[in-house]
């Protein structure tokens, strides 16, 4: 049973892997074909064909035939929330619980709106919480629905598809504020910073890295990747990065801890 259970969580990880490594695939590709994918992800035609219209359904990518393209310039590049937050999802829970030992008694804290960051949301108790993510708000209302910690709200244009509030005004608003800590995730990453697709968000995640005393990355395994157009913050803005104890990723932690961030590996 147990090792059942363990070929269960492997195989969902995969499928989540493959989802997520097949929009990078289309953030450097204008298509991809269901031939392309099967020498790539080593899966059948069939599986690909699943994955594919999945991406469609959640408006990730157009199904044409024979593959998927790119979305068009002008649209929406950024995952849709429901589908990241599923991806690596016990990881992330993790990530989160450990971010929470930098949560000072009764502070101010920023988490910006992240499918990682949201698991934080499980572990808020009396804090002050400034936030752009309506996700997050929506969980700290089930969890305390007579009254809790003081929530605010960033004020301005609402992505659907992110599930945030973006844009000039929200981080307007966000710079009339102090925190103690700002919590945020991201897109990828390159040896001078992080990266994001969108940069209306990313622009409310610099202003609370602006405001506040220490700032905290959340990172899943995935995240170590170059990919994303808009420079969100640069390695010597952050304090701390929080990630996986993932081999793989050996190289690029010792290039982040020489620009001075501090490595804590679950």
């Amino acid at each position: 049973m147990l090792l059942q259970l363990i070929k269960n969580s492997w195989g969902k990880m995969m499928k989540q892997s493959r989802e997520e490594n097949m929009l990078h695939y289309l953030e450097q590709h204008e298509y991809l074909s269901t031939e392309k994918a099967v020498e790539i992800f080593q899966v059948s035609p069939a599986t690909i064909r699943r994955i594919f219209t999945k991406l469609a359904e959640n408006n990730s990518a157009r199904r044409v035939r024979g593959g998927v393209r790119r979305l068009s310039p002008g649209a929406n590049a950024s995952i849709p929330f429901l589908m990241r937050e599923q991806w690596f999802a016990s990881e992330k829970a993790l990530l989160a619980k450990r971010a929470m030992e930098f949560v000072p008694p009764d502070g101010v804290i920023f988490i910006h709106s992240g499918s990682t960051t949201l698991y934080m949301g499980n572990h808020i108790a009396n804090e002050t919480v400034i936030t752009d993510s309506t996700a997050l708000c929506e969980l700290l209302r089930t969890r305390f629905p007579s009254g809790g910690p003081q929530v605010i709200v960033a004020g301005g244009t609402y992505d659907l598809k992110a599930g945030a509030i973006a844009g000039s005004r929200a981080a307007s608003v966000i710079m009339q504020y102090h925190a103690n800590v700002a919590f945020f995730s991201a897109r990828g990453m390159d040896d001078e910073g992080i990266l994001d697709t969108n940069d209306e968000l990313a622009a409310v995640a610099r202003s609370m890295v602006t405001r506040a005393e220490r700032v905290v990355m959340l990172a899943d395994h995935s995240k170590f990747r170059e990919f994303g157009m808009s420079r969100m913050v640069l390695w010597n803005r952050i304090h701390f990065l929080i990630t996986t104890d993932f081999p793989d990723n050996y190289p690029f932690f010792r290039k982040i801890e020489q620009a001075g961030v501090k490595i804590i590996l679950i």
